[in-house]
């Protein structure tokens, strides 16, 4: 298996939109926009593949465009299926005639269903094309000891999860086995990853602290890692405090969106016993233990297991052009938290001028203290997202906060109406600094 790039340095720590069909509708110039490269500027193309990722990033150069695909994947049970064709197919068709099937990079940010599915669905397709680099976060380094490791742990617990949810018969449109399910299958995906698509592509494996100069000889274009982190402790780290991320206001009272609460109303409400009619206080202690009993450990293991392969995404800062890009994978609060301490991320994020909205904007990522160092009103977003199969996602409060650090000049995925899939709020404005096509969302740095 190729080793890492030995260049590398280190740093200090709602109308209906149209499917696409198969015929050429647009040249090979990575926009919709009028060829945006060719004007010499640099080009984010957001699909809407259901609850997943996938981002064509275009970058303009004297010889050309050259393409960086940031993950292709969706959750089996956020899939979106128009006429019996799902749309991450369609948008691998819209990839290959895009890019004329060449692709300077392919990034797969970590190792769930919903950033990687599509390598391995549509390896033969992918392995039509020319890819000069392939990168997974070090997490997904066979040749690393603590790698592999961590991967033997993750499977064996994932493996004990399936069995338990199986044997209680529990739905897999469940919360907890729609996680585990978002954590099973990628055997094809990473067979593809790892074999650079069969077509030569160098494969390698980065961590916190990397940066790559001019990858695929793009010059000018130099790319800090920021994440993952090769601390376990921060690994392990899943949801920030709770001044750290943003709560929803409901009638004056802030609710953490990351507690259950499964019994709400009065026929489950208890007030104090009665001393008149004798009935005693139940001990404290005895409270304890019916309040462990009530919670569920497997249910809490799987999306713990889950938020820790979140942790291991690749987060990486684009710098080109003076423009810089932030694609932080899924990250969640360990793996921010691991760098957002360092004397450098202040000045990196103040300089942001395009964000991909981490984990489809959970709770649990985007942590307060990140958004807040961001530029007021000079930067983008995207957000990849649906409320299917997890109704919490996106975070309302996170929205707002979006509205007023990018002067509203973001967009979701789910803005794009497709009959039969879940759609964004009635009303959701679309900024124009957003070109929609079939079924993405374009944005033009100019």
């Amino acid at each position: 298996m190729p080793a890492k790039k030995a260049s590398k340095t280190k740093t200090p720590a709602k109308a209906k939109a149209p499917v696409r069909t198969k015929k050429k509708t647009e040249p090979n110039n990575g926009g919709t926009t009028g060829g945006a490269t060719a004007a010499g500027n640099i080009q984010v193309r957001m699909y809407r593949v259901g609850f997943g990722d996938c981002f064509l990033l275009t970058l303009p150069t004297a010889d050309g465009p050259r393409y960086i695909l940031v993950d292709c994947g969706v959750h089996s049970k956020g899939n979106i299926n128009v006429g019996g064709t799902s749309l991450i197919g369609e948008a691998v068709d819209n990839i290959a005639e895009v890019t004329g099937k060449k692709l300077a990079i392919v990034i797969a940010t970590h190792p769930h269903q919903d950033h990687i599915s599509g390598f391995g669905s549509f390896a033969k397709q992918f392995g039509e094309f020319s890819i000069d680099e392939v990168w997974m976060p070090w997490t997904e380094d066979p040749n690393d000891p603590k790698a592999k490791s961590l991967h033997d742990k993750r499977t064996a617990l994932l493996s004990k999860l399936q069995a338990h949810f199986a044997a209680l018969g529990v739905s897999d449109d469940s919360g907890p086995a729609a996680a585990v399910a978002n954590m099973a299958g990628n055997a094809p995906a990473f067979a593809a990853l790892h074999s650079g698509f069969g077509v030569g592509a160098k494969v390698q494996y980065f961590e916190a602290g990397d940066v790559v100069k001019e990858p695929s000889g793009i010059k000018g274009l130099s790319v800090s890692i920021l994440g993952p982190p090769t601390d376990q402790s921060f690994l392990s780290q899943m949801n920030p405090p709770a001044d750290d991320h943003y709560l929803r206001l409901s009638g004056g009272d802030q609710d953490d969106l990351s507690q259950v609460k499964p019994f709400v109303g009065e026929q489950w409400s208890f007030q104090t016993a009665d001393p008149a009619l004798g009935w005693p206080e139940l001990p404290q202690d005895y409270k304890d233990q019916l309040k462990e009993r009530a919670n569920s450990s497997a249910e809490d293991l799987a999306f713990a297991l889950d938020q820790c392969v979140n942790n291991c995404s690749i987060v990486a800062l684009f710098s080109y052009q003076g423009k810089n890009l932030l694609f932080p994978g899924d990250a969640q609060y360990g793996n921010w938290k691991s760098w957002l301490g360092s004397d450098e991320s202040g000045t990196l994020l103040s300089s942001v001028s395009f964000y991909k909205v981490a984990h489809h904007g959970s709770v649990n990522a985007t942590p307060k203290e990140a958004l807040e160092k961001m530029p007021d009103a000079k930067f983008a977003a995207m957000m990849s997202t649906q409320n299917k199969p997890w109704p919490s996602i996106p975070a309302p409060g996170l929205l707002p906060a979006l509205d007023r650090k990018t002067g509203k000049q973001w967009i979701r995925s789910d803005a794009i109406a497709i009959a039969g899939a879940p759609s964004a709020p009635k009303g959701t404005a679309i900024p124009p600094v957003f070109h929609q096509g079939a079924f993405w969302f374009d944005y033009v740095l100019g």
